[in-house]
């Protein structure tokens, strides 16, 4: 007959497994109960991932060159891979990309809490760092949201996190194949998103130069030298085979590079860092309540490149950056953090007790004090700062959106801009092939027209655009049969577009129709059948509206 305590301990284990497994469950239903992801950004990695599997590897439109357009080469092959096994459901094979890459993450940071802790109690505890991990991050809504999307988010933090594995193992015994693994670790994170460089080069330096015993030359040498070279061939091939060695987002992505853009201050990176770090709050609160000076460099190691990728990315205009999508990679460390901090006191905790029986009580106070102004005035801080950033805005130079009139009376009704995009991307489907469509909403479209030739006005998957800014010059060389108008936001890009006589004298313009507008190539090789699918769509969004009612024509000057 087992022990009392070794049966209470087996016990323990079950009921925490059984909690591990009904968190994972309900999560993972709630998923696949959500529906299709609505985040257009992540369809752009479908269209690739499509193209990739009819044999034109990164290449945007078929037959053009490959480009890099992907943000995360990884995650690219992941939704590929999904793609390829799931051919008959492509807004599925997105959520199930991020939706694996979450449940993997959570895996991967039970694994190095449970691995790197020094309680015995908690040291290869995995069930029960699963039921204390899983309930604090799945019921988040920022976890819950990134899980859903589709995009790159998951993949990223799930590499960091790996990157934090292999610098704390490397830092246990410093030796050259853990030197090489982390290296290894740290490109392939750079891969899953370059953001994750700072971290994937700091924390495993930091681990060796403040954690790991001597002697620790050699291994710092080959880690170095490791990582080094498989960047610097990493760059060295993109640039060679890909046209740039960074993502066109790089570029496209930079403060002030869209002219007369509305979302300069609007998509506010302080509110974002607020619902980002407002995820991982129980975490920061242990940090902060728990750690002790024997602690302060395993926080040096994790915390420092954590802070300098989170501040790097103010310097990144954040144009779709829900929920904190760019600050979110980097947060897996501030959980290991409050794991370790919390297992690391836990541990002192009976010979503090020993040595004075009331300090603790007291710390715990004056910590406990510090955790709530830390968190009101973190909060009210952020949210003073985005007010700030986005009052920038009053003072920004648009431009006017004006200079047509239509013969209608009223104008169109707003449709909502996803079943605008789900009308285009019909029409873009059963366009001939090679029919070539200019717009800035082009991920649902590109997915499911994948023999259309799509023009990013953009520059997220054009290099013209993407090195040297819009150009209507450019726009009209290569002679769109149908443009989508830009998003309004882009108030400089459609005024360019509308002041251009070629609008006018090669274009029938429909503005606001299917919400941002429709302008079709009248002397173009495919006017007749796009008119004819432009008209069907309108019927079906616009019931008992003529379309030639919306014909605009330019106001006098």
């Amino acid at each position: 007959m087992l022990p009392a305590r070794v049966r209470t301990s087996n016990s323990l284990g079950l009921l925490f497994a059984l909690a591990g497994v009904a968190v994972v469950a309900e999560r993972s239903h709630a998923l696949l109960r959500a529906g299709p992801t609505d985040f257009d950004d992540a369809y752009m990695y479908l269209r690739y991932a499509q193209n990739a599997l009819a044999g034109h590897w990164l290449t945007w439109n078929p037959g053009e060159a490959p480009v890099y357009g992907v943000t995360s080469l990884l995650h690219f092959l992941l939704v590929t891979l999904v793609r390829g096994l799931l051919p008959d459901h492509p807004a599925g094979d997105l959520q199930i990309a991020s939706g694996v890459a979450a449940l993997v993450l959570l895996a991967a940071l039970v694994v190095v809490c449970a691995r790197f802790c020094q309680e015995a109690r908690l040291r290869g505890n995995f069930l029960l760092w699963g039921a204390v991990l899983l309930p604090l991050l799945c019921f988040r809504e920022a976890f819950f949201f990134h899980a859903h999307t589709g995009m790159d988010t998951m993949l990223a933090a799930l590499a960091n996190t790996v990157v934090v594995f292999a610098a704390l193992r490397l830092a246990e015994k410093p030796s050259p194949a853990r030197a090489l693994l982390a290296a290894g670790v740290g490109w392939l994170a750079i891969e899953a998103r370059p953001d994750n460089v700072i971290i994937a080069t700091l924390c495993p330096l930091l681990a060796l130069l403040l954690l790991a015993p001597a002697p620790r030359l050699r291994p710092l040498l080959v880690w170095a030298g490791a990582l080094g070279g498989l960047v610097l061939i990493d760059l060295t091939l993109k640039w060679r085979f890909l046209g740039t060695p960074l993502p066109l987002a790089f570029y496209a992505k930079q403060p002030w590079y869209y002219r007369g853009f509305v979302g300069e201050f609007t998509w506010n990176p302080f509110w974002f860092l607020e619902v980002a770090l407002a995820t991982v709050s129980p975490f920061l609160v242990a940090v902060v309540l728990f750690s002790r000076r024997a602690s302060v460099r395993l926080l040096l190691v994790l915390l420092i490149p954590a802070t300098l990728t989170l501040a790097a990315l103010f310097f990144v205009n954040q144009i779709m950056g829900h929920l904190g999508r760019f600050f979110f990679p980097s947060l897996p460390l501030f959980v290991v953090a409050g794991a370790l901090v919390t297992d690391r006191w836990l541990k002192g905790l009976p010979e503090a007790l020993a040595s004075n029986q009331s300090a603790p009580a007291r710390w715990l106070l004056v910590r406990l004090a510090c955790v709530l102004l830390t968190l009101l005035g973190g909060s009210q801080a952020l949210q003073a700062a985005g007010r700030v950033y986005q009052g920038r805005a009053q003072t920004q130079a648009l431009a006017s959106l004006g200079g047509y009139e239509i013969s209608a009376a009223a104008p169109l009704a707003d449709l909502d801009s996803w079943q605008a995009s789900h009308e285009i991307a019909k029409l873009a489907a059963t366009a001939p092939p090679g029919t070539s469509f200019a717009m800035s909403e082009h991920g649902l479209v590109g997915a499911y027209a994948p023999r259309a030739v799509i023009i990013d006005l953009l520059g997220l998957h054009d290099p013209v655009f993407a090195r040297h800014g819009f150009s209507a010059a450019e726009l009209w060389r290569r002679q769109p049969d149908m443009i989508w108008m830009p998003h309004p936001d882009h108030t400089q890009m459609l005024r360019d577009i509308l002041d251009s006589d070629e609008l006018w004298q090669h274009y029938v313009f429909y503005p606001d129709a299917f919400t941002y507008g429709v302008a079709l190539r009248r002397d173009g090789p495919r006017y007749e059948n796009l008119q004819a699918r432009f008209v069907e769509e309108w019927k079906a969004s616009y019931p008992g509206l003529l379309p030639e009612d919306y014909v605009a024509r330019q106001s006098r000057r």
